[in-house]
């Protein structure tokens, strides 16, 4: 019922009852006191059931707000035919169709945002506004080696996590490569996103191993065939030249003619060494796929280790062995002894005589340790120790752990080179 109405009904009963009562105290007529009795009331339950029905209306749009109030937006109100009520119910029921398409497409953009967050390759860690791990994804959790949900409400240093420590000195907006170990590499990134006025942080960690290896892999690659190409070209002409004139010693002045041959027997033997030195730069871009079979992993140690016998005893290096025993591993033996017999040779180089070195296998995970109680890494060495032609020995090519990178890798098996608390360094492999 409209407010007109309503006014209009009401002004009307007021004056009605004046009239009766002024009518009926002038005449007293019997007759039309009984009618006023009847139609008093009747009046009376009429005003009564419109304004029932107005309340009602009230009322039922009061408890749809509370509705709302409650985050329920499934609820419309039927039409009551009063018109002032029925323009409040239009808009209510045009609001709460916008409210209810607009939460429902928040939260499929919201399902479609953890589904992208989780599914992501980037790791990313999303902080509260305490600074505290609010959470991680799949990636973040496998970089950061979580395997539960007990880091919730923890600040990163809680982790236990050498890049979890190192995220927090980044500052936002500021990109940072983190090297763990010394073969893994990330790049981490700090930023922010808005809610309800505040910033939240959060951190976004890409893992560069593969791509900075696959980059590396191909410029040295590019380098060692041109300077292949180059060096055994000349080293060819140049033998040949002098070969020809080891064939004939008679063009020589006699008084130089022993020294003159001796001095052409050496550079071509240099010559000659020059070019296996080249073969072997060559070997590792060449390096052919894994031929693999059934191997022994503790027969192959054993092997590699005893052709170091003689080296350790004149050196005094005192070397033990922990092996378990390991179901047999599909490997090429060959290169693998190649790797055992590089990491051996590089913790020989790193000791001083009277060193230690223990080589040590486990069943379950199957790994393989080599530890030795050197001087350890150097960080610059922790970060460059894998890269091709890097070296810490003053005539070091930088070839051998290269190979290694290159043959584990090829295997699919894991691997780290980091220092031990009690000293010196350890080479894990992981089959």
């Amino acid at each position: 019922m409209s407010k007109k109405i309503t006014f209009i009904w009401l002004t009307f009963v007021f004056i009605l009852f004046q009239l009766l009562a002024v009518y009926s105290f002038r005449n007293s007529n019997p007759y039309l006191l009984i009618a006023s009795e009847v139609l008093v009331p009747l009046l009376y339950i009429v005003t009564i059931t419109m304004s029932f029905r107005s309340f009602t209306s009230i009322n039922r749009i009061g408890n749809s707000l509370n509705l709302i109030h409650e985050g329920e937006f499934n609820n419309t109100l039927a039409k009551t035919g009063i018109n002032e009520v029925d323009k409040i119910i239009l808009v209510y029921n045009s609001m709460i169709s916008r409210l209810r398409e607009e939460r429902l497409s928040v939260r499929e953009k919201n399902q479609f945002l953890d589904l992208l967050i989780e599914s992501s390759p980037l790791g990313i860690i999303i902080m509260d506004l305490d600074d505290h791990v609010n959470h991680i994804n799949k990636a973040g959790s496998r970089y950061l080696g979580l395997y539960t949900n007990d880091y919730k409400g923890k600040p990163l240093c809680a982790l236990n996590n050498s890049i979890a420590t190192e995220l927090e000195k980044i500052t936002y907006d500021k990109k940072q490569i983190i090297v763990p170990d010394s073969r893994q590499k990330y790049l981490c990134r700090k930023l922010y996103f808005m809610d309800h006025g505040f910033k939240h942080p959060f951190y976004i960690v890409e893992e560069l191993t593969e791509e900075i290896r696959n980059a590396e892999k191909e410029a040295y690659g590019k380098l060692i065939r041109m300077m292949a190409h180059e060096v055994n070209n000349t080293i060819g002409s140049v033998n040949s030249i002098m070969s020809t004139f080891q064939s004939y010693p008679d063009s020589i002045i006699e008084p130089e003619r022993e020294d003159t041959l001796r001095m052409l027997g050496i550079a071509i033997q240099r010559n000659y060494q020059l070019n296996r030195f080249m073969q072997n730069l060559s070997g590792v871009v060449k390096l052919p796929v894994p031929d693999k079979a059934p191997m022994d992993l503790n027969e192959s140690l054993y092997v590699v280790i005893g052709s170091f016998s003689a080296i350790f005893k004149e050196r005094k290096i005192k070397v033990s062995t922990s092996f378990q025993r390991i179901p047999v591993i599909s490997a090429d033996r060959s290169q693998m002894e190649q790797v055992f017999t590089n990491i051996t040779k590089n913790s020989i180089e790193a000791i001083d005589n009277n060193g230690e070195i223990a080589v040590s296998t486990t069943s379950n995970p199957v790994c393989i340790s080599f530890k030795d109680n050197g001087n350890g890494l150097t960080s610059e060495a922790s970060e460059k120790i894998f890269t091709p032609f890097f070296s810490t020995k003053p005539d070091g090519q930088g070839i051998g752990l290269t190979l290694v990178n290159e043959i584990l890798t090829n295997h699919g098996f894991t691997f780290s080179l980091k220092n031990r608390k009690e000293g010196g360094a350890e080479f894990i492999i992981g089959c």
